[in-house]
C-alpha cells in the first residue's frame, strides 16, 4: 500500500468517529472503541475492522502507548514542549529511508540529528536536543579517539550517560526503541503482537487490492476481445474479409 498504514488506519478510525457520532453515539479516540464497532469506513473489510479493534485498539497496551504518546507531547522540556520532527513516520521507517539514502546504516547521531532538527535550518529543536548531541559526540571522542570511523554506529552506555539514562524503559531520543545501537545494527528483533497484527492486516489488504486489479484487469481483456468478435463478426454479415479471411489465404 502506497500509504503508511498506520496513517491509513488513523483515518479510518477519525471516519468511524464521525459516523459514530452524527448517529449521536458518545464516542470518542481516546474512549471505548468498541462503539466504533458499527460504524465501520464502507473502503476497510468488516473482518479487518473487527480485528483491529479486537485485537489492537482495545488492547491495555495500546491504550498505555496512546496515552504515554498524549503525555509525552504536553511535557516541558527545558522550558519548551518536548517534541520531534520525525512527522508521523516511524523511527523504523526513518532509519530505513536513511539506509537507502546514504547507502549504508545511520549512525545514532545521524537518525537523531534526523528526528529533532529543523529541515530549513538544520537546528536542534529544544536545548537540551542539542546539548545531549554535543555531550555524546565529545564523550565518544574521550572514550573511543578522534578518528570517528573506528566509532559504534552507537553506544548505549554513553548515550544514557548524557541523556538521562533510561526512563520507563525508554532511552531520550529514540522513542519505543529500548535498544538503540541493536536497532541501527539490525539486530533487534522484538516483535508485538500488535505489530504482527498490524503487518497481517496489511498484508492482506494489499494482497486484496491486487487481486481485484488483476480481475479488473482480466475483465478488461475480456471486454476487448469481445468486442474484437463482435467487429469481425460485423465484417463477415457485410461480406468483408477478415484478418482470418486473409491468412487463409496466404
Amino acid at each position: 500500500m502506497k500509504k503508511r498504514f498506520p496513517d491509513v488506519m488513523r483515518r479510518a478510525r477519525e471516519a468511524s468517529l464521525k459516523l459514530a457520532k452524527a448517529a449521536n453515539v458518545n464516542a470518542s479516540l481516546e474512549g471505548d472503541l468498541n462503539l466504533l464497532k458499527d460504524y465501520r469506513p464502507n473502503w476497510i473489510k468488516k473482518e479487518y475492522w473487527e480485528k483491529m479493534i479486537n485485537e489492537v485498539w482495545t488492547t491495555s497496551k495500546w491504550k498505555r502507548l496512546s496515552q504515554s504518546g498524549k503525555n509525552n507531547r504536553n511535557k516541558l522540556e527545558d522550558g519548551s514542549v518536548s517534541k520531534h520532527t520525525g512527522g508521523s513516520i516511524s523511527i523504523r521507517q526513518h532509519k530505513k529511508r536513511m539506509q537507502a539514502m546514504l547507502k549504508r546504516p545511520p549512525t545514532g547521531v545521524e537518525l537523531y540529528a534526523r528526528l529533532h532538527t529543523k529541515r530549513s535550518t538544520q537546528e536542534y529543536i529544544t536545548p537540551k536536543a542539542a546539548k545531549v548531541k554535543e555531550a555524546y559526540e565529545s564523550a565518544m571522542v574521550a572514550k573511543f579517539g578522534d578518528d570517528t570511523s573506528c566509532h559504534p554506529l552507537l553506544d548505549n552506555e554513553t548515550w544514557c550517560d548524557v541523556s538521562g539514562g533510561v526512563k520507563k524503559g525508554r532511552i531520550y531520543g529514540f522513542g519505543s526503541v529500548s535498544d538503540p545501537a541493536s536497532f541501527l545494527e539490525g539486530t533487534s528483533s522484538t516483535i508485538t503482537s500488535q505489530e504482527v497484527v498490524y503487518e497481517r492486516v496489511r498484508n492482506e489488504m494489499r494482497d486484496e487490492m491486487d487481486a481485484k486489479a488483476a480481475e479488473m484487469e482480466a475483465k478488461h481483456q475480456q471486454m476487448h476481445v469481445c468486442s474484437l468478435a463482435k467487429y469481425d463478426g460485423k465484417l463477415k454479415i457485410r461480406g468483408m474479409r477478415t484478418e482470418d479471411d486473409w491468412m487463409d489465404m496466404k
